[in-house]
């Protein structure tokens, strides 16, 4: 495991979320929470996600899609802004 990935794990423990539960947003910007992270491109963000980036996994198409949605290069750094689940009221 990646020593960043470490520290990004301890701040999901202490927020109390679930890192496989969680949602959240992609975005050129820090929203300055303690759990948004910088990641340096798509393969990094992909690798803390468990994901492969050859596979032809619906989850790791749907974070390439939301690159292309949100007009972000995948060779450069972003953020991602993680929260908890949302959780409907009835």
């Amino acid at each position: 495991m990646k020593e960043e990935f470490k520290i990004i794990r301890d701040a999901f423990h202490e927020a109390g979320v679930e890192i496989h539960t969680a949602e959240y947003s992609i975005t050129p910007y820090s929203l300055n929470t303690k759990l948004s992270f910088k990641f340096s491109n798509l393969i990094e963000l992909l690798e803390f996600l468990g994901l492969n980036e050859s596979q032809t996994d619906p989850k790791a198409e749907a974070v390439r899609a939301t690159f292309a949605k949100e007009g972000l290069d995948p060779n450069n750094f972003f953020y991602v802004n993680f929260y908890k689940p949302k959780v409907a009221e009835l």
